[in-house]
């Protein structure tokens, strides 16, 4: 037995989750952001364990309630069920795999417990349950297989094993929104984004493919029914570089997709336009061009957002931030976390029905970064705004990221204007109910 309290312990391992603060109540020596609304804490918990770290691996973010309740999660909006800890053995169980690390999730603790009790080392080195490895017998090399990825790839580090994966067997790489990027945009492995379409599956690759691998998928972006008529085989992101480790190599490019011509036919004249109000795939390529290195661009699902998950162009996968469910808040509470981090951050939402309209969770959250003195910048997209030229909005974005304060600004960006894309891909259908 040692000097260690139960409340040293638990800190302990919340930063090996990644937790670097608290929301709402203090914690221990974690760096503390007093937040008096609990909705509001948790939404900015939710943004922090959403964006990751600026490298894209995963974490947690929490938030301490009254209860006392400990709120971990990685999925803005996520709720989950209250679970009742009383002893440290159940706590640390509780702790051993946090839902969230991978695939966004949400998990809540009700502390029934005393933090400062002395605590026994011995019980924090319980160990996860193992997970078999799989492996996939060489007959099954001469088999059409595509492989289906979402973001606990690039939240469990995995993009490299990926493309290694993708080159060794020619395997053409499908990807959910939350994994934009895990491909460059011009590699020839680079065959989808899908679930922002209904028609995104059919031109996918999917179509005619003997087996689906998928891993890291989060099952908002994709539902388990649209796969339900594929033979699929579901592999953990740490176990890609396993998978065909018995197979010779074959190093053959795979057959591309009729996907990702169908897009470019409609996105490459809308890049090209330097028309103001600009298109939605123009504001995106200017948002690109104007992020430094280790910058992300957070956005909140609506009109915006889908034109940032569709069209910008990612060559890495950790620059990009749409999430898979429409929580208000969500691009300002990213851009503040990010602001505390003193990471590069452009923000996005939609414009509301009036000029100065934002919704109350927006509004709060601006609310505590001025009170806190940090500095971020939120773009507006829709009809209003002026723009002098199209490549104004380059030097908006680039201001942006130096301003001091709070900052919001109106950029005309058709948004709505959708008629083109939906013909070659089909009606929307990230965030509908």
């Amino acid at each position: 037995m040692s000097g260690t309290t139960l409340g040293d312990a638990l800190e302990a391992r919340l930063r090996q989750f990644g937790v670097m603060r608290v929301y709402g109540a203090p914690l221990g020596g974690l760096t503390h952001i007093a937040v008096e609304s609990p909705d509001l804490a948790v939404l900015l918990a939710d943004a922090d364990g959403r964006i990751g770290h600026s490298d894209g691996s995963g974490r947690l973010g929490a938030a301490l309630l009254d209860g006392p309740i400990l709120h971990l999660s990685s999925k803005p909006g996520g709720t989950a069920v209250l679970q009742q800890v009383r002893t440290p053995e159940e706590l640390f169980d509780a702790l051993a795999e946090p839902v969230g690390m991978v695939v966004p999730g949400t998990m809540s603790l009700h502390l029934d417990l005393d933090l400062e009790q002395p605590f026994d080392q011995a019980i924090a080195q319980r160990q996860p349950h193992q997970v078999p490895v799989v492996t996939l017998d060489p007959s099954m090399s001469s088999l059409r297989i595509v492989l289906l990825v979402g973001p606990g790839v690039v939240r469990a580090s995995a993009v490299e094993d990926l493309r290694e994966l993708a080159r060794r067997c020619g395997w053409g790489v499908i990807n959910t929104w939350g994994a934009r990027g895990v491909e460059r945009w011009d590699s020839p492995f680079n065959f989808a984004t899908v679930g922002l379409q209904d028609l995104d599956l059919d031109y996918s690759g999917l179509v005619g493919a003997d087996v689906v691998i998928t891993c890291g998928l989060d099952p908002v972006e994709m539902p388990a029914d649209a796969l339900a008529s594929k033979l699929v085989q579901d592999v953990p992101p740490r176990q890609l570089a396993a998978l065909t480790s018995h197979w010779p190599v074959s190093r053959n490019l795979p057959e591309r997709a009729p996907h990702h011509e169908r897009a470019a036919a409609v996105l490459t004249p809308l890049y090209e336009s330097d028309a103001v109000p600009l298109s939605g795939p123009r504001a995106a390529l200017h948002l690109s061009g104007a992020l430094p290195e280790g910058g992300i661009v957070v956005a909140d699902p609506g009109p915006s957002g889908f034109w940032l998950a569709r069209a910008f162009p990612t060559s890495t996968p950790e620059s990009l931030c749409v999430p898979a469910t429409y929580t208000p808040g969500f691009a300002a509470a990213a851009a503040f976390v990010c602001a505390v981090e003193g990471r590069p951050v452009i923000a996005v939402t939609d414009q509301g029905d009036l000029d100065d309209d934002l919704d109350t969770m927006t509004a709060q959250v601006l609310e505590v970064a001025e009170s806190l003195d940090k500095s971020l910048a939120l773009q507006l997209w829709g009809p209003l705004g002026q723009l002098s030229g199209s490549t104004a909005h380059v030097e908006l974005s680039r201001a942006g990221l130096e301003a001091e304060g709070v900052v919001l600004s109106d950029v005309p960006v058709r948004t709505t204007e959708m008629s083109e894309i939906v013909d070659v891909l089909g009606e929307t259908v990230a965030w509908s109910d």
